[in-house]
């Protein structure tokens, strides 16, 4: 039976190949007790520290901490192997193992801590598009520089292969010109800062709230619950309406009062509504505009304008309570008043 092992096959025993083996099947166990020592213990420390730096590569090691110990234990395991037979082919496999976690981890550490960083920021104008993109340009470019130095592992010209896209690339360029217009209008109104995920916006008679800005379409979500998905070129080259953006809120309307009134009584009904809306707290009261506009064709018309206090678009609720409140209140003097509002009306007169 001992002898068994000792029998020769590609240039080794054949217990060489069985501690190989088993080398390689121990890995799993390794790495089960890795990631759980990073989970329980290594995590709970980073999260004690005062920086966030060592919490980002806690985090990004435990995924590929797997793989690294893959590669660990392919390498401990090939020490037992004489390699004078398929040296090579241990060696790329070797490398094709480090490489894969290596890349792996830099990608996530390196979008996590760019993550972090813009986004702990404090000077209040981050734009989560604008992050969203440029994690994603790393995360691609580490991904291409993995892929490229895995195909050099197995031997390829680099060479060669990158005069190749070179000149792919053009062709593409030239039977892809719509995506290519869209990428570059997604990027030109991310960093444009057109508008953020969240915010609301008009566009071509569709009003909603942008839900995801992606780098060749746009998803908005309109108000009665449709999700349009807009190329990012034609919001690149028409008007965008970006609602959230408006400072404050500004409130304007026509008031008609019939034609039987007289001077004193549109007097009254402009005293009417400059009292109501100064009365509410919600309206800035400074820059109340009330004043007698012209003679319709059936109503003598009352312009009034008025702005919010302290309300965005974003305050749906309390923006719709304060007209309903101010409509309300004029309505009510009105009354009180005996002033008569104007409907549409014609007079005929006949001569006799």
């Amino acid at each position: 039976m001992l002898d068994l092992f000792y029998m020769s096959f590609l240039g080794n025993e054949l217990w060489r190949y069985g501690v190989f083996i088993l080398i390689l099947l121990s890995s799993f166990i390794v790495a089960k007790i890795s990631r759980f020592i990073i989970d329980n213990y290594l995590m709970s420390w980073a999260k004690k520290t005062k920086f966030e730096l060592d919490d980002c590569l806690i985090s990004s090691l435990n995924p590929s901490i797997t793989l690294f110990v893959w590669a660990f234990m392919f390498y401990i395991g090939g020490l037992f192997i004489n390699k004078t037979v398929f040296g090579v082919i241990f060696d790329k496999i070797l490398n094709f193992l480090i490489i894969i976690p290596v890349v792996y981890f830099m990608i996530k550490f390196s979008t996590e801590v760019l993550a972090h960083y813009m986004k702990s920021t404090k000077n209040g104008h981050n734009n989560e598009s604008a992050i969203d993109l440029l994690v994603s340009i790393v995360r691609i470019a580490l991904f291409v520089i993995g892929i490229l130095l895995v195909l050099e592992n197995f031997g390829y010209d680099m060479t060669a292969l990158l005069a190749g896209l070179g000149v792919g690339g053009l062709a593409f360029a030239l039977a892809a010109q719509d995506i290519l217009k869209n990428f570059f209008s997604g990027i030109a109104l991310i960093f444009d800062k057109t508008f953020k995920k969240g915010e609301k916006v008009n566009f071509e008679g569709n009003s909603g709230v942008i839900e995801e800005l992606k780098l060749r379409t746009t998803k908005l979500r309109t108000y009665d619950g449709t999700l349009l998905t807009i190329p990012n070129s034609m919001l690149a080259d028409n008007i965008v309406e970006n609602v959230t953006q408006i400072p404050v809120i500004k409130v304007k309307m026509t008031l008609g009062l019939t034609y039987n009134m007289n001077s004193k009584q549109i007097k009254k009904a402009k005293k009417i509504i400059i009292d109501v809306l100064t009365a509410h707290p919600d309206v800035d009261e400074p820059r109340t505009t009330v004043y007698f506009d012209s003679f319709g064709a059936y109503s003598l018309d009352l312009k009034v304008y008025y702005y919010a206090l302290k309300l965005t678009m974003d305050d749906w609720t309390q923006r719709t309570q304060m007209k309903e409140d101010i409509n309300l209140g004029i309505l009510e003097g009105f009354e009180k008043a005996g002033i008569e509002m104007a409907f549409p009306t014609q007079t005929i007169h006949v001569e006799k």
